[in-house]
């Protein structure tokens, strides 16, 4: 649709208003940005552009309310080493190898989406092999969480970090049986390598950064909360970035911001919370404890596989402070959490903080709530807390969550539960670590990852449409957006996805193999595969300008 057209009639579809509906309609009209209205008879409609979806199904837009953009554009700079680009050490070692061959000597050699899960040998790469076949080279590897780095010797030298290095509050760094640094960096440790290496071209990045933000609009998003600026390279470098992004043009997408930031900081930068339909900057979101992957999650009983209980990134009461800070000072409040000793003390700090400072509708959010406490979603619904999700981890992670909780895997990473409690559920990626697409969200909601093995926690599975629900209204909720978008409505948004098979009659595999034809948000096409199909009798799609 060209953008100075006001209004598209799009018809001969399955057009459903929300997750809820079961009679769709067959046409609606968009105006000025909204739904004009919808329906099974046309009567005299006239629309600028005129739309036959050939039959195929249209619901709300998705909304992403955990991703990092920024770190998937970042990962698009690097030499990928996933698993579906190496299965050995030595295949993901021959990857950089050949990196380190096209640039000077000298020149650092960065890496991404590392997953020792995905390797034959279980384990990530050692600084000693790196140094094998790259002694000259300052090598950084990035596990896809990015919560772990691995470098080799040149890399330590250059950052001045020696076998006498002492473990920062919050992580740690690796070694062998000897005492000497293995190369290997946790959690706050690896954020400090992070933080000091070179940065990548800035030119380079908004570009990259671009085209993550248009092929989102492609898997049917209309919306996505950065889950951190700052997670990658740091807050002022990362806020530049996304500045100098703005400044560009209109995104294809309704943004939101969570800034990795303790209140101070953010005042000492001008920032307060802002509400904006486009771009949304009202959260700070802070990290509690670890990951499962590298057994940093604050748990309350072993880790079935290591005799650890992981670790807080920063101290508890001071944790607890800046949370009680941030909700006085009218911000939105994210948390990653993933073990039941971090979820507590953070359910703590959100009570605290209303106990200090009454607000209606803080809608404080918990990001992950891997492992669930006892009674905490009774305090989650008390409190109008979000839990924000990523049913994609149960695939993705099916090797850690086992290895990490044996039989009590079956309780992690609750949906069913969080539903009947009366909490609010969202789900959403945490892209890169998790699926990027919703539609592996979705289907791993559903299905629990039962397509890849045994069902993780079969009793926590939601229906299609309480996981299609969490990704349009659950997503604006998570905004505070839901009031005018997320459904569609006569005055509602007219933001919205048409895809090539209906949802609510897929199976799981067909979920997951969606794929999204039309992509429409503010009213304007920002995503069009429709028309690039050859229509035919029976699905073919035409259109008309007036």
């Amino acid at each position: 649709m060209n953008p100075s057209t006001r209004s598209l009639l799009l018809t001969n579809g399955r057009i459903y208003r929300s997750a809820w509906d079961t009679t769709p309609a067959e046409y609606v009209l968009l105006r000025d940005g909204k739904v004009a209205a919808l329906g099974t008879s046309l009567d005299a409609l006239t629309a600028d552009e005129v739309i036959d979806l050939g039959g195929r199904t249209v619901i709300p837009g998705l909304t992403d309310a955990h991703i990092h953009l920024f770190a998937i554009a970042h990962a698009r700079l690097q030499v990928p080493v996933t698993p579906r680009d190496a299965t050995t050490i030595a295949a993901v070692l021959d990857l950089i190898v050949a990196r380190a061959g096209a640039i000077a000597s000298g020149k650092w050699v960065y890496a991404a989406g590392l997953d020792e899960n995905g390797l034959t040998e279980r384990r990530l790469p050692t600084r000693a092999e790196i140094d094998a076949v790259i002694p000259h080279h300052p090598v950084l590897i990035r596990r896809f969480c990015g919560h772990v780095a691995v470098v080799n010797s040149a890399a330590l030298q250059l950052l001045g970090i020696d076998d006498s290095v002492s473990d920062p509050e919050g992580g740690s760094f690796g070694r062998d049986a000897a005492g000497r640094l293995d190369g290997g960096a946790l959690e706050s440790a690896a954020e400090q390598i992070f933080r000091a290496v070179p940065p990548l071209d800035r030119a380079d990045l908004v570009a990259a950064l671009r085209a993550s933000i248009a092929e989102s609009a492609t898997m049917g998003l209309v919306a996505a909360v950065e889950a951190a600026v700052g997670f990658t390279v740091g807050f002022d470098d990362e806020y530049a970035i996304w500045k100098e992004l703005k400044q560009g043009g209109a995104s294809p997408m309704r943004l939101g911001f969570m800034n990795q930031l303790d209140p101070v900081e953010a005042a000492e930068r001008g920032l307060t919370p802002t509400r904006d339909a486009d771009w949304q900057s009202m959260t700070l979101k802070y990290f509690a404890d670890g990951i499962v992957g590298a057994r940093t999650s604050a748990v309350s009983e072993d880790f079935f596989d290591t005799p650890s209980r992981g670790m807080f990134m920063r101290d508890e009461a001071e944790l607890q402070r800046v949370i009680v800070d941030a909700h006085a000072a009218g911000w939105q409040v994210a948390v990653h959490c993933t073990g039941d000793r971090g979820i507590e003390c953070i359910i703590e700090a959100y009570e605290m903080a209303q106990a200090a400072s009454p607000r209606d509708d803080a809608r404080h959010r918990i990001e992950h709530y891997f492992v669930p406490p006892k009674g905490g979603l009774e305090r989650m619904k008390a409190l109008g807390a979000l839990v924000v999700t990523q049913p994609s981890f149960l695939t993705r992670m099916r090797r850690s969550i086992a290895g990490a909780f044996g039989p009590r895997a079956e309780r992690c990473y609750p949906g069913r539960s969080v539903i009947d409690a009366g909490v609010t559920y969202i789900a959403s990626s945490d892209a890169p670590t998790g699926s990027w697409s919703p539609w592996d969200g979705i289907a791993d909601a559903v299905n629990r990852a039962s397509d890849s093995g045994p069902a993780i926690g079969p009793a926590e599975t939601i229906d299609i449409r309480e996981a299609i629900h969490s990704y349009t209204v659950g997503g604006a909720i998570a905004m505070k957006q839901e009031s005018w978008r997320g459904t569609l409505m006569p005055g509602m948004a007219a933001d919205l996805i048409a895809l090539d098979r209906d949802p609510f009659v897929a199976d799981g595999p067909a979920l997951k193999g969606m794929r999204v034809l039309l992509t429409i948000v503010r009213g304007q096409i920002v995503h069009d595969a429709l028309a690039q199909q050859v229509p035919d009798a029976l699905t073919g799609s035409a259109r008309e300008t007036a």
